[in-house]
């Protein structure tokens, strides 16, 4: 088994015995990988990079369940074609009452944030400088945790909205202890939000829209001065309650966290996975 798996599951363990209710906690990885649609819309082939990082077993579950999944027909020229595409899938890992764990595929997404393509969004330079503060009383009370933004972009590049979907945080509680946690942390990443610009598409079927929704992942990590960096390939939380943005019409509880770290992802970019194949259980 992968050692940082098995790090996820030996604080899974520890923080249960901690927990009023073991089903508030949690292992999740995102598994990053390709794969290459049929023209009918079908998988042809599925590859998972660097399996070992995940443990070969969830690499395994991820690849077959990737080749059941069916997707609307990616056309070019008005004709069906065969594209490839890579995915990001967030796997969960959840102890059951009788000691042993359940994986699942709880959302995924597709498409990476490559910035020389055109019908995507992209960050601003700038934005790298315009980071998030880490809120003091977090500092101070060791609160670590995960903020899912999503962010309503106007086509001066602007957000214009900031809603904190998802907050998933790394401490244990009393739920109106861990609600306060949350809504720093979203308060933080909202606040900084608020001041990114983005590059709007150019090129494709997003770029005559009159605003576009990005999901972003902002992280509060505390770490060690002088210590080597973690590995958070696998993360053990508490997660928070799903907060849909008003303006999306259809939003995508499942695909709120499945975003690779440090990516942006567009909604609407990529190829579109039918209903009947997300249900990943």
């Amino acid at each position: 088994m992968k050692k940082a798996m098995l790090g996820a599951l030996l604080a899974m363990a520890a923080m249960t015995a901690q927990a009023a209710t073991r089903q508030d906690i949690e292992s999740s990885a995102v598994v990053n990988g390709t794969i290459v649609l049929a023209q009918d819309g079908t998988v042809q082939s599925a590859v998972v990079d660097n399996p070992a990082k995940y443990g070969q077993s969830i690499a395994n579950f991820v690849h077959d369940t990737a080749m059941h999944w069916r997707f609307q027909p990616v056309l070019q020229d008005g004709q069906p074609v065969l594209a490839k595409t890579s995915m990001h899938a967030r796997v969960v890992l959840k102890q059951k009452p009788d000691g042993n764990f359940e994986v699942r595929i709880k959302g995924v997404t597709f498409g990476d944030d490559d910035p020389n393509d055109t019908s995507t969004l992209h960050n601003s330079p700038l934005n790298k400088k315009l980071v998030p503060d880490y809120p003091m009383v977090a500092i101070k009370e060791r609160v670590q945790g995960t903020v899912y933004l999503a962010l309503h972009v106007d086509r001066s590049g602007h957000v214009t909205d900031a809603v904190a979907l998802q907050v998933n945080l790394g401490v244990l509680g009393q739920e109106n202890t861990l609600k306060r946690y949350r809504e720093i942390l979203a308060r933080s990443a909202r606040q900084a939000a608020s001041r990114w610009t983005y590059e709007i598409p150019t090129t494709g079927k997003l770029a005559q829209q009159d605003s576009w929704t990005v999901r972003v992942p902002v992280t509060y990590n505390l770490n060690v001065w002088g210590a080597p960096k973690p590995d958070h390939t696998w993360q053990t939380y508490v997660p928070g309650p799903y907060t849909p943005a008003p303006w999306v019409d259809r939003p995508d509880a499942d695909a709120a966290d499945a975003i690779a770290d440090g990516t942006v992802q567009t909604d609407g970019a990529g190829p579109t996975l039918l209903p009947a194949a997300s249900n990943h259980g």
